[in-house]
């Protein structure tokens, strides 16, 4: 009775083993056989457009529930007067103590790595870049706060908010840190700014 129990042990060990070398070997082989970046491609990408510009691609592509990347791309190019720069991410907690913005760079990483293409007539879709909040910076005046507000309500956006320098823990990084030019261009002046978050479920 004993050797046949060491004997199943034996088995399950070996089974096991051999299981997981089988799905190692797997994963090294999907790893090892995936594209390289090709420097070329990145070289003239990276030569013929802006940060910004390289941003705004993300959000055109990104389609989910009410969020509309297209949309929102096409506004801003329109109002490119009410915003100076905007981040899209997943959410950043300035108080994190349960690690959440963590949380969220690692679905990021892991979508970044897990995406495959599918085809349009399959159930099974992959997510290259699951970003689900705007973060736009802009001078902090009513006028366009205001403006900007509104568009999260065209955006159908589940949640605005606004962080000034009034923040307690980082509002001195938006105190007098924005630039602009003066209408003769001969001085700039210091303007606080404030950021607009719009966050889609």
């Amino acid at each position: 009775m004993i050797y046949r129990q060491k004997q199943e042990c034996f088995f399950r060990a070996r089974f096991f083993d051999y299981s997981f070398f089988c799905c190692y070997s797997g994963l090294r082989n999907q790893y090892l056989s995936r594209p390289m970046l090709d420097p070329a491609t990145i070289q003239l990408i990276a030569q013929s457009y802006s940060t910004q510009e390289l941003f705004a691609a993300l959000v055109w592509q990104r389609q989910f529930n009410a969020f509309n990347g297209e949309e929102v791309i096409r506004d801003l190019s329109k109002h490119s007067d009410l915003w100076v720069s905007f981040l899209f991410t997943k959410p950043i907690f300035t108080s994190d103590p349960d690690g959440l913005s963590f949380g969220g760079l690692v679905k990021t990483l892991l979508a970044m790595a897990n995406y495959r293409p599918m085809p349009p007539e399959s159930i099974l879709h992959y997510v290259p870049y699951p970003a689900d909040t705007l973060y736009i910076l802009t001078p902090n005046q009513d006028t366009i706060v205001s403006q900007l507000m509104d568009l999260g309500k065209k955006w159908k956006a589940d949640s605005v908010e606004t962080m000034d320098s009034s923040n307690p823990d980082f509002g001195w990084r938006l105190k007098h840190k924005l630039k602009k030019a003066s209408p003769d261009q001969l001085e700039e002046s210091d303007l606080d700014a404030i950021i607009i978050s719009y966050w889609w479920d």
